[in-house]
């Protein structure tokens, strides 16, 4: 993948973590604590999978683009988490 598509596919992935993180805190407010503990394990497979299997090749092939927040280089602007 050439760098300019392997940039836009990591916001893009980062924006997905981001989403899933604000939607679980929101399940926590309407739901359960046995409902939001199924959600939260849910979503954690979802996000590992998310870093193993789609980030991490990424990150590899490209180490300039591993965030900041993951022990990388790349400064993320903020924008993208909204």
């Amino acid at each position: 993948m050439d760098r300019e598509l392997a940039e836009k596919t990591s916001l893009l992935a980062l924006k997905i973590g981001a989403d899933m993180d604000r939607n679980l805190a929101l399940i926590k407010e309407a739901c359960s604590e046995e409902e939001f503990k199924a959600y939260q394990l849910a979503t954690g497979k979802v996000m590992g999978e998310l870093l193993i299997g789609f980030m991490n090749p990424i990150y590899k092939q490209h180490p300039s683009l591993k965030p900041k927040e993951m022990g990388g280089e790349y400064e993320v602007d903020p924008k993208t988490y909204k």
